[in-house]
């Protein structure tokens, strides 16, 4: 019998022949309905902290390389002594809610126990509520950096489709102009399976996981619409660079048949001292130009193929161009050398008036100094005048060390250098 059949609609005037029973029903709904209400709080506390403690177990997991089964935070385990603590109570609740229906008759001694019985759980749920207050105040930046993960997937992963659709058109573009990048193509594939796997992790609400695929994702696909965004232009310059190589190449051929009787000079007018820095040249550009006459085939054969594999292209063009630019140094290097020693040995004086004339600019320059400061400057004066005076009897005798001679010149011009960069500071 409900309770309406008993004698009048629920909440209404207890009936005088049934006055007990009617107020212990009267007092079971109450008592149900304030703890359903204790319940809907402790629940709206406790929103979210299930998933906000897993995704911070599983992101530290991810960050150490370990195995997410089983991985523990001090908030997840903060989280599991808690969720026992509040469970007991909410699984109480969860039972008498089920088994009292505020729309039976229910005899009063029946009713009384309902009302017992959840004024004494509402009790319970509302002492839990500063519990789970104070565990979202300790962990507060743990659980807003948990958020912060989970509601970055959606963004994460539209962010790889943009990518993917671009380096998607990058490929298609390349294909039909005959045009290959096979490491575009391994990354915009990968960042499609990444895709794929971030999207059934977000789905199943992994979002640790998620996060981890989508941002492998994002710098897969990144890589793809990287490469692929300037494949002709690539392309053309590698053709252009053949051209310019060849060019090259053909130069240095005439550059390199002077190196004999450059290298015979240097060997018969000069002490080994003075040019052992370039007694190898001959042996080190026939190398490098042996390995520019062999990359060029291959540039060449590259560059005949369809589709045109343009970054294995760029990369022997590369090859192509150090081994060049290497030989064209040596040669500049030991060409260079023999002209600065025929120089200074038929005329040193050249050299040592540059040297004296300097060291006069630096003491006028040290001289004008405000107060004392010029002072501190005369001993390196002095000092790099007394080198110069060695230097200039170092030009005289039977064969000078030239080379040495050269040197020397130098290492006084960058200590005068030095002295006037200090100098300018004061």
């Amino acid at each position: 019998m409900t309770a309406s059949g008993a004698g009048g609609p629920e909440g209404s005037a207890p009936r005088w022949w049934r006055r007990s029973r009617d107020l212990a029903l009267r007092a079971a709904r109450e008592a149900q309905a304030d703890a359903q209400q204790a319940m809907v709080h402790l629940e709206s506390l406790e929103v979210d902290l299930v998933e906000l403690s897993a995704i911070d177990a599983a992101a530290a997991a991810h960050r150490a390389g370990l195995p997410v089964t089983g991985f523990t935070t001090p908030l997840s385990q903060d989280w599991d002594r808690l969720s026992v603590q509040t469970g007991i109570p909410a699984l109480r609740f969860y039972e008498l809610d089920a088994a009292f229906d505020p729309g039976v008759d229910h005899e009063e001694d029946v009713a009384r126990r309902f009302a017992t019985d959840l004024a004494e759980v509402a009790a319970r749920l509302r002492d839990q509520l500063p519990q789970v207050e104070q565990f979202r105040a300790r962990h507060a930046s743990a659980l807003a950096a948990a958020a912060a993960l989970r509601d970055e997937v959606p963004g994460l992963i539209a962010t790889v489709e943009d990518l993917q659709r671009t380096s998607g058109r990058g490929l298609a573009d390349a294909g039909s102009g005959g045009l290959a990048d096979p490491a575009a193509l391994a990354a915009h594939n990968r960042a499609t399976t990444l895709l794929g796997q971030a999207r059934q992790s977000a789905a199943d609400r992994r979002w640790a996981e998620a996060h981890v695929r989508a941002t492998e994702a994002r710098e897969a696909a990144e890589n793809a619409a990287e490469r692929v965004q300037d494949l002709g232009g690539d392309a053309t310059r590698v053709r252009n660079g053949l051209l310019s190589v060849r060019t090259r190449r053909a130069a240095l051929a005439t550059q390199q048949g002077r190196l004999p009787d450059v290298m015979s000079r240097l060997r018969r007018g000069y002490t080994l001292s003075a040019w052992r820095h370039v007694e190898k040249a001959d042996q080190i550009v026939a190398r490098d130009l042996r390995e520019v006459d062999e990359g060029l085939p291959r540039l060449e054969a590259l560059l005949a193929q369809r589709p045109l594999d343009v970054p294995a292209a760029s990369a022997v063009l590369a090859d192509v161009r150090t081994s060049l630019g290497e030989a064209e140094q040596v040669l500049r290097t030991a060409i260079d050398l023999l002209e600065r020693l025929d120089r200074v040995s038929a005329d040193p004086g050249t050299l040592l008036g540059e040297l004296r004339r300097r060291l006069v600019d630096a003491r006028r320059f040290v001289a004008g100094l405000p107060g004392n400061n010029g002072a501190r400057y005369a001993f390196t004066l002095d000092n790099l005048a007394g080198r110069t005076d060695a230097l200039a009897s170092a030009t005289t005798g039977i064969r000078p060390d030239w080379g040495g001679v050269l040197t020397e010149a130098a290492s006084i011009e960058a200590a005068i250098d030095a002295m006037i960069r200090t100098a300018r500071g004061h």
